[in-house]
C-alpha cells in the first residue's frame, strides 16, 4: 500500500521552503549549499534512504498547498474511505494505491489523469494525484524552436467522514478533475461545489478562524450606466468645499456644493446615497491593514455600497505546539482558499473543519 511518501514527485519539493531542503540534504549527506534546483534533484534522487521520522515529518506537509487554490465538492453520497478505495481501484487501469502510474509525456493530455493514490496517514481520508498538460512554452535553438509541454499535478484529498472532495491546484480544473473521479466511483453521484462560505462577509469566514480580515479587494455594489461631467463636477466640488471648511471654517461653499449635488442627484424622493456617487466608475476598491479593517471607520462607511471579490484573513494557529500567524486569500468569485505560506495538513484540517464543514 502506497504511503502519501510514495506518491510524491518532484514538483512536490519545490514547495518545500530552502530551510527544509538544506535539512533534507544534510540527513542524505548531499552538499546543503547547493540551488535549490540542484538540491531538489539530488533529494528526490536519494529520498528512500530519509528516515523513517524524516519521512513522517515530511508527509505531513508535502501535499499541503502553498500559493495554490483549494475548492471543495460535496458528494451526495458518502462512501466509506474502504468502499472509496475498492470502487477506484475497481475502474482504475492500475491500482494507484500499489503502484505508480507510467508518466509519458507524449501521453499526457489536458485530461487529468490519476497516477497514483495513497490513504492518509491521520483521519478517514485519502489522496489522489492528477496529471495534466496544463501549458506548453517555447524554447529557441540556433536553429529552430522547440515546444515544451508543461505538467501540472491536481492533488486531491477524499474526507470519507464527510463526504467532501478537496481539490488543491488550479481552480480552473477543478471542474474536471471531479469529473474524472466521478467516471472511477460512480456515475450516478452527483458533486456540488461548496459555495456557501464565499456567500457570506469576508469577516464571517475571519471570525470562524478567529482571525482578522486584514485586505479586502471590491467593487462598488451601484453603477451609473450614465454618469455625465456635470455629475462628476458636482461630486468633486463638494469634497474640495469639505477642504476648504476644514482650513477657513467658512460653511457658505460647503452650503452651496452641498445644495448643487443634492439638486443633480435626488429624483422625487429618491436620495443617491454620496458613497455611491463617489464610488461611481471605479472598477475596484482596495482596503488593507496590518490587523483588523472592519474597525477602519472608513471601511464601515463604505462597506454597504461595496461587493466584496476576495480578501487575505490572518489567523493563529497551533502546530506543533507553536503558535504562528497564518494568512490565506478567500477567492469569493473562484469559491476557492489560497494558503499563503507552507502549511501543514493539520492546519488544512483546521479551515476545511471551521470553515467548510
Amino acid at each position: 500500500m502506497n504511503r502519501i511518501f510514495d506518491i510524491i514527485f518532484m514538483q512536490d519539493l519545490f514547495k518545500l521552503t530552502k530551510s527544509t531542503l538544506k535539512d533534507l540534504a544534510t540527513e542524505l549527506n548531499i552538499d546543503s549549499s547547493l540551488t535549490k534546483n540542484e538540491l531538489v534533484i539530488k533529494i528526490f534522487a536519494e529520498k528512500d534512504n530519509l528516515s523513517a521520522e524524516t519521512i513522517t515529518k515530511i508527509e505531513s506537509k508535502i501535499l499541503a498547498t502553498k500559493s495554490t487554490s483549494v475548492t471543495w465538492y460535496r458528494i451526495d453520497k458518502i462512501f466509506s474511505a474502504e468502499d472509496f478505495r475498492n470502487k477506484l481501484k475497481k475502474n482504475s487501469k492500475i491500482d494507484p494505491f500499489t503502484t505508480i502510474g507510467t508518466i509519458k509525456e507524449n501521453d499526457i493530455t489536458t485530461t487529468p489523469k490519476l497516477i497514483s493514490a495513497s490513504s492518509s496517514a491521520y483521519k478517514h481520508g485519502i489522496f489522489l494525484r492528477y496529471v495534466y498538460k496544463s501549458g506548453v512554452r517555447y524554447e529557441q535553438t540556433l536553429t529552430s524552436i522547440k515546444t515544451i509541454a508543461k505538467t501540472s499535478i491536481s492533488t486531491v484529498y477524499y474526507d470519507a467522514d464527510n463526504g467532501i472532495i478537496e481539490i488543491r491546484g488550479d481552480t480552473r480544473k477543478a471542474e474536471d478533475v471531479v469529473k474524472q473521479i466521478a467516471n472511477s466511483i460512480d456515475n450516478n453521484i452527483t458533486f456540488t461545489l461548496i459555495e456557501q462560505p464565499f456567500t457570506q462577509e469576508m469577516g464571517d469566514i475571519a471570525d470562524k478562524l478567529n482571525g482578522q480580515l486584514t485586505e479586502a479587494t471590491s467593487k462598488p455594489e451601484f453603477y451609473f450606466e450614465e454618469f455625465s461631467d456635470d455629475d462628476s463636477k458636482a461630486i468633486v466640488d463638494v469634497l474640495k468645499a469639505l477642504d476648504d471648511y476644514i482650513e477657513n471654517k467658512d460653511s457658505s461653499s460647503l452650503e452651496n456644493a452641498l445644495q448643487n449635488a443634492s439638486d443633480v442627484f435626488q429624483q422625487g424622493d429618491l436620495i443617491t446615497p454620496f458613497a455611491t456617487l463617489i464610488l461611481s466608475g471605479m472598477e475596484t476598491v482596495g482596503m488593507a491593514g496590518t490587523n483588523e479593517i472592519r474597525t477602519l471607520p472608513l471601511f464601515s462607511y463604505l462597506h454597504p455600497y461595496l461587493q466584496h471579490q476576495g480578501g487575505f484573513i490572518k489567523f493563529a494557529y497551533t502546530d506543533g505546539h507553536i503558535e504562528q500567524n497564518y494568512t490565506i486569500r478567500i477567492g469569493i468569485n473562484t469559491k476557492s482558499i489560497v494558503f499563503m505560506s507552507q502549511v501543514s495538513e493539520s492546519l488544512i484540517d483546521y479551515v476545511r473543519t471551521n470553515v467548510i464543514i
